[in-house]
């Protein structure tokens, strides 16, 4: 476990927050614009919708991906306890 001061536990929440936000408008843009964008094509797969083949399991993958690169590149792990390590212990 990464041990932080509260400056920096505060910036890494932010960070975390801001990537997860990002994700998460990329998967409603993902979702959104397969399902509008390709609503008037008649192209089939095993009787579904283009759009809905793209669309609904496609922002699956694209989460689950995206997860797993917030998860190895943005997220870390640190303890939240109040304790401060100061700054000439590290």
């Amino acid at each position: 476990m990464k041990e932080m001061t509260q400056q920096e536990k505060n910036q890494q929440i932010r960070r975390e927050a801001k990537a997860t936000v990002i994700l998460f408008i990329l998967c409603f843009v993902w979702h959104v614009g397969f399902a509008f964008g390709l609503s008037g094509v008649d192209v089939e797969i095993w009787n579904l919708p283009l759009w809905w083949i793209l669309s609904v399991p496609g922002v699956f993958v694209v989460a689950v991906v995206g997860v797993a690169i917030l998860l190895k590149k943005v997220f870390v792990n640190f303890s939240l306890n109040d304790e401060e390590v100061d700054e000439h212990d590290k």
